[in-house]
């Protein structure tokens, strides 16, 4: 797929920044209009204001769009075209290069933005202006951003040793972590869930403006119950990439930037719950008024932290050092000391009755659930946030991940007693119901657990959050069953519930109880494993993306099947990247991870110069030097020169092309296997003067004496993880099933 642009390559530029500045003088204006719309209540400034978001809207798509025309198009002469793409890149990849830089990600907010302004203005903004007004005031301070580091800059105003007009022939690429099909699908919607938690604040801004602290949550509760989704969502397909592509055997790494996003879904759980006792009880008024403030400040203090560069160090998903640290810095300032103006101003106005007439009440609960939550969120924001204050006091340093898991344990017990306990009693009152219920599931859970002791659990922890666990699921599975019956969507929160408890059974088995070994493989060889199985390295092929990968044939008794994991040598890193080989099962998954290939040693036996045409026999062969191959000159990538040789023996002829690059000041060649022989072939030394090539003819030897290409790998078995991926499974489809009984109701 391609595009034709035309030859004034600067015009896309004008365009796109005249776009950019368009939307931005229009939002200035709307939000203004909604301003005035508030406080005159003449409806003039109301279509003013509309027409200027509409103005945005179109001037945001059309950015968009322009966007990802010079994207399929090549125009490398746009440094954001430049930085993240390449002309090697399938349709598939180039489209998700759109997010793939800062500039891309801030207009791809922009454009969500747009979309949540027309679901508000169809629904609240005529009413509630001031909700349009917040919503427009930071779509403002977006486009502000968006204006110093726009997606349409040419290549020599970024780089001033380029000189105007010129065109790479290249792309600098995108990363190769990055070609993945989760990134077609993640980053989106981690973005979506960032962006709708604008809605949620502006909503509260609106809130305590006009001094209406109670039926604000009306409103609220779908956009608190959407964000709580999408971020979740993208938090799970975040993780499950992470698991099926990093090689290291994890989906969850404490890595700050992943905490970034971790933080802002934990603040909006905590805020859905307290809207829910707020709805019931008229109570946490005050608290719902802080959580909701806390999740966009959240968000806002993430972008911060992943877009400054302060992460860079400590982050593989960080961006680079960034020049936009006092836009990021004044947008996490401005709004933040708005929520504080208007919560202080109002938060006496908050009635206070009385949270319970029993300590064993619902709420309670539900309240016990909320606190281990928020707690949790607030530890991960300060050991995040690590490298600011300690920076300060001298040398930046991280939290390690032990620390979180330490602070995990406490929280999920307690966690996982509110979700257990919470739906069998009654709301104000110390009141069990379904007793008979209660006692089932805790005889259930027993016998699980006692089953899983037998099995070979023995840390007195696991045994712990498993029984809590198991009691949660037997418990809510028994709720949402009764639900279904009648009110199938009033189950999702029951569903949602038992699916964090089989993510925590799943996270204990397949962390506190996996185990791994590495293991030797000679070519062609059967190695032994300590799980039982058999495994044989044959050979690397390339695969379908164009990527080497080994591939491995693992004998389990009398069944054999073909393991083939990612590994290859990326110029983009100037490193070798892998990626793992995963073998799914519902008791376990066998996850195969190579670690290092070391090729076989083969031995200098002679060598040989040829000018170009020139043949001479080499022991048993004959080798024919017919020209060489230049590579184009790609940025980035080192220059290539390959020799064109043919080789005749005894049985045949083939064609092989050694190669010679510059990397770190040397000269560096790579030694080709000559087909059907013992012999590979490297070049020695290129005499440009005279045009000729110097070939090195290396031997393997024959017999016992012949060396072998060894790959090293890593296989890892992990107990029951499918469990954490059925509960994630749980926990979307029923925060979904609340999403649509909160928006369309049952009649």
């Amino acid at each position: 797929m391609s595009f034709q642009i035309p030859r004034g390559r600067s015009l896309m530029m004008i365009s796109g920044i005249l776009a950019i500045s368009i939307a931005f003088i229009a939002a200035a204006v709307s939000t203004a209009a909604y301003w005035l719309y508030y406080r005159e209540q003449d409806d003039r400034f109301y279509q003013l204001a509309n027409i200027g978001f509409a103005v945005m809207s179109v001037s945001l798509v059309f950015s968009a769009v322009l966007l990802y025309i010079n994207i399929f198009a090549h125009n490398f002469q746009l440094n954001y075209v430049y930085s993240y793409t390449s002309s090697k890149l399938s349709a598939y990849y180039l489209i998700s290069t759109f997010w793939a830089g800062q500039e891309g990600t801030f207009l791809l907010w922009l454009v969500f933005g747009v979309v949540y302004g027309l679901v508000l203005i169809k629904t609240i903004a005529r009413k509630q202006p001031l909700v349009m007004f917040y919503m427009m005031l930071v779509q403002l301070f977006l486009l502000l951003i968006l204006l110093k580091k726009s997606p349409f800059t040419m290549i020599w105003n970024v780089h001033t040793e380029v000189p105007v007009g010129f065109m790479p022939s290249d792309g600098a690429g995108l990363n190769p972590l990055l070609q993945n099909p989760w990134m077609i699908i993640h980053p989106p919607i981690m973005f979506i869930g960032y962006s709708s938690t604008m809605v949620v604040f502006a909503l509260v801004l609106n809130a305590m403006h006009v001094r209406d602290l109670l039926s604000w949550i009306k409103n609220a509760r779908p956009w608190v119950i959407f964000s709580t989704l999408m971020l979740g969502t993208g938090i799970i397909l975040g993780g499950y990439w992470s698991y099926v592509t990093l090689g290291w055997g994890g989906y969850w790494a404490w890595d700050p930037v992943e905490n970034a996003s971790l933080v802002p879904w934990l603040f909006a759980i905590v805020l859905l719950h307290g809207l829910i006792i707020q709805s019931r009880q008229k109570g946490l008024v005050k608290t719902n008024l802080v959580l909701a403030g806390l999740t966009f400040i959240a968000v806002l203090w993430g972008s911060f932290l992943t877009r400054s560069g302060v992460l860079a160090d400590f982050s593989v998903h960080s961006f680079a050092e960034s020049d936009l640290n006092i836009y990021l810095m004044a947008f996490v300032g401005l709004f933040a000391g708005i929520f504080l103006y208007l919560f202080f101003r109002t938060f006496r106005l908050a009635d206070s009755p009385k949270f319970a007439e029993g300590i064993l009440s619902r709420e309670t609960f539900i309240l016990v659930g909320m606190m281990s939550v928020l707690l949790t969120g607030i530890v991960v924001f300060l050991g995040t946030s690590s490298p600011i204050y300690t920076g300060l006091l001298g040398k930046p340093s991280n939290v390690s991940a032990g620390f979180y898991n330490t602070v995990s344990i406490p929280a999920a017990i307690f966690l996982l007693l509110s979700m257990a306990i919470a739906p069998i009693l009654a709301w104000k009152v110390s009141e069990l119901r379904n007793k008979k219920s209660v006692l089932l599931s805790a005889v259930a859970a027993l016998l699980v657990t006692i089953l899983g002791v037998v099995l070979g659990l023995t840390k007195i922890i696991s045994i712990v959050l498993i029984y809590l666990s198991t009691f949660t699921v037997f418990l809510n599975g028994y709720v949402a069953v009764s639900f279904l019956k009648k009110h199938p969507r009033k189950s999702g929160a029951y569903l949602a519930h038992i699916g964090v408890a089989l993510m925590i059974i799943g996270i204990i088995t397949s962390s506190m109880y996996d185990s791994s070994e590495k293991v030797t493989l000679p070519v062609g060889e059967y190695q032994p494993t300590q799980f039982g199985y058999e495994i044989e390295f044959s050979n690397f092929f390339k695969g379908s993306d164009g990527k080497e990968r080994a591939k491995l044939f693992v004998r389990d008794g009398d069944k054999t099947y073909q393991a083939d994991p990612q590994f290859y040598y990326s110029n983009y890193t100037k490193s070798y990247m892998l990626s793992p080989h995963v073998t799914v099962g519902f008791l376990k998954d066998v996850y195969i991870s190579p670690i290092s290939f070391l090729p076989a040693q083969y031995k200098f036996d002679k060598s040989v110069t040829l000018t170009k045409s020139e043949s001479k026999k080499v022991g048993d062969i004959r080798v024919t030097f017919n020209r060489f191959i230049v590579g184009n000159h790609i940025e980035n990538s080192p220059m290539t020169v390959k020799a064109d040789v043919t080789v005749e023996f005894p049985r045949g002829e083939v064609s092989v092309q050694p190669a010679m690059w510059m990397q770190d000041g040397k000269r560096v060649s790579d030694e080709v296997e000559i087909p059907q022989s013992d012999y590979r072939l490297k070049i020695e030394s290129i005499d440009a003067s005279s045009g000729s090539v110097t070939l090195a003819l290396l031997t393997a030897g024959e017999g016992a004496n012949k060396p072998k290409d060894i790959l090293a790998i890593e296989v890892s078995e992990k107990p029951l993880i499918s469990l954490l991926w059925i509960g994630t499974l749980f926990v979307i489809f029923g925060v979904l099933l609340t999403l649509v009984d909160r928006v369309k109701p049952a009649k």
